[in-house]
């Protein structure tokens, strides 16, 4: 490794990769620091015991732009969620789905207890109102999500049985005060694209882009510690690195500027089973609990999730997962609602995540985020809270270079 550089860039998150990536398809001088033993931030997967398990239930939209450009491997391959939501009230269930792309669906959907007719006719409507959306382009008041369904019309029980889990799972807040805005560019992405998971896991993604970079100018297990005026950085090692140009993602820009980013926490259990799920392609939802908001049988949606043709559940909560009075409870809910006895259900890994998802409240994106100028920054939470956020934020970090 050399003492000095053009560009350093901190933090191998999809921001960090994207950037790096745009530096070696121009030839420039850089290093990319990363204080994990693996690229990707927030997004990544752990392989044990023939599953995958995702690092908290995530997804990629097959709508995002900018990120499909950067990666070789062919997002059409992906495993896709069924478009819309398994619905679980007053003890059945119901599909609410998306009759434009499943038009064998129209039934269900119209007959669906999720909400009423009118709710249905103001979801299209809203569908084809948001259809090329941007945020940048918004110069509407911001209100929280659940103010902005309240005055389009929506019904109380079409948002407490629809909009409440499905976005409170994306959000991971479940008042839905994250800005309506930011509801708006996710529902727009919905609308243009699939909910779709990798043959390899979410790791996949950033793996993909680290992938393209020369092995010498990524370096894992090392953490910065330490920016001085100098011009150089400081590595936990005690290692000293001079730079013409500092590129700072997303939590590695604490070190030139007082201050916190504030995220949304999450827990994630999986249980399997060899037990089969109707309509497991679909994300099921469950407005009535207070323990569980969300399940995706990920194995449904890709077989390599999962191994010896058990189905691999993928339990989002609403409270901190505590093991010892979490566990039995789990597995009673999972036989009621999806049949056999509790003993059909084996516990396989949880991840309780302190750093979900960016608090994305009302008005954060008219927030000022730049530091000083002698720093670049980039990464979601200079964009939007997405994995498409982060790749254009890593990108635009790289034109900054150009100025």
């Amino acid at each position: 490794m050399k003492q000095h550089y053009d560009i350093i860039i901190v933090g191998a998150g999809i921001s960090g990769l994207s950037c790096a990536y745009k530096c070696q398809q121009n030839d420039r001088d850089f290093i990319l620091f990363e204080k994990s033993d693996r690229v990707g931030g927030r997004v990544g997967s752990v392989k044990e015991n023939g599953f995958i398990f995702d690092v908290g239930f995530q997804v990629y939209n097959t709508a995002y732009k900018k990120t499909n450009e950067l990666l070789d491997i062919d997002v059409n391959k992906f495993g896709r969620f069924s478009p819309g939501a398994k619905i679980f009230v007053n003890g059945q269930s119901t599909i609410l789905s998306d009759p434009l792309r499943n038009i064998s669906k129209l039934p269900n959907t119209l007959l669906s207890r999720a909400g009423n007719i009118l709710d249905k006719i103001k979801i299209l409507q809203l569908k084809l109102s948001l259809n090329k959306y941007e945020i940048k382009h918004d110069q509407t008041n911001d209100v929280s999500t659940i103010e902005f369904l309240e005055n389009y019309g929506f019904s109380e029980k079409i948002i407490k049985n629809f909009f409440q889990p499905f976005f409170s799972g994306i959000f991971l807040e479940n008042e839905l005060k994250t800005s309506s805005k930011f509801f708006k560019y996710v529902f727009s992405n919905f609308n243009n694209g699939i909910a779709a998971l990798p043959q390899n896991g979410m790791q996949e993604i950033p793996d993909d882009l680290s992938s393209k970079l020369n092995a010498s100018r990524l370096k894992l297990n090392s953490e910065v510690v330490k920016i001085d005026n100098n011009n150089f950085i400081e590595l936990k090692n005690g290692d000293r690195i001079g730079y013409k140009h500092l590129i700072l993602t997303n939590e590695s820009s604490m070190l030139a500027e007082d201050g916190q980013i504030d995220y949304n926490p999450t827990s994630t259990i999986y249980f399997s089973s060899r037990l089969n799920v109707d309509d497991g392609s679909y994300i099921h939802l469950f407005p009535e609990e207070d323990l569980i908001n969300n399940i995706a049988i990920v194995s449904e949606v890709v077989p390599t999730y999962s191994q010896d043709d058990l189905s691999l559940f993928s339990i989002s909560l609403k409270k901190k997962y505590k093991k010892e009075t979490h566990d039995i409870l789990i597995r009673q809910k999972l036989a009621h609602y999806f049949g056999g006895k509790d003993s059909d259900y084996t516990f396989e890994k949880s991840f309780s995540i302190i750093k979900g998802t960016i608090k994305q409240r009302v008005n954060f994106f008219d927030e000022e985020k730049n530091l000083s100028s002698k720093y670049i920054v980039c990464g979601d939470y200079f964009e939007n809270g997405s994995i498409e956020g982060a790749s254009i934020s890593g990108i635009k970090a790289y034109e900054q270079l150009k100025k």
